[in-house]
């Protein structure tokens, strides 16, 4: 009489890593695109602090100039 309930079990351990496993990707892929899109946020943001800041500089520049 052989017993079919440790392969059961084993094999069902087996898909429960495996299903955990596929979690833990899916965290990590979220936390990599979370952290790249935050990334590329900052990245704009100080590409359009600096435009603004060279563009008010230009216009300073400019009535400074038109006052002359």
């Amino acid at each position: 009489m052989t017993d079919s309930a440790p392969d059961a079990v084993t094999e069902a351990m087996t898909d429960a890593a495996a299903v955990t496993e596929t979690r833990h990707d899916t965290h990590g892929d979220a936390r990599n695109d979370e952290r790249r899109r935050r990334k590329a946020m900052m990245i704009r943001a100080v590409i359009y602090i600096a435009a603004t800041h060279l563009w008010a500089g230009f216009m300073i520049l400019v009535f400074t100039l038109g006052k002359h």
